[in-house]
């Protein structure tokens, strides 16, 4: 996904269905094809679009990490209370 980011961010979109990230990330590389005869002011744009592809699968790698992390916090917490459950028998 990393290489897909780097090289081409609207395909990046384009498979993750944001439709909106999509467009903006398309006419950004479609600027950057136009400008980028014009004394490389196109690598801004290709800037602009990694650095927004960059921002959303870091959003989604912590995103995911969280949801980890909240799921090893509920399964010690239920293993905490059945310890401290007394033992009836």
């Amino acid at each position: 996904m990393y290489l897909i980011v780097l090289f081409c961010p609207p395909l990046y979109f384009l498979i993750r269905k944001k439709w909106g990230c999509f467009i903006l990330s398309a006419i950004l590389m479609t600027l950057l094809l136009l400008t980028i005869m014009v004394a490389g002011f196109g690598i801004i744009f290709w800037a602009l679009a990694i650095g927004h592809a960059g921002w959303e699968i870091r959003k989604e790698g912590m995103q995911q990490q969280a949801e980890l992390i909240a799921k090893e916090m509920v399964n010690s917490q239920s293993k905490v209370q059945n310890q401290e459950q007394p033992q009836v028998g």
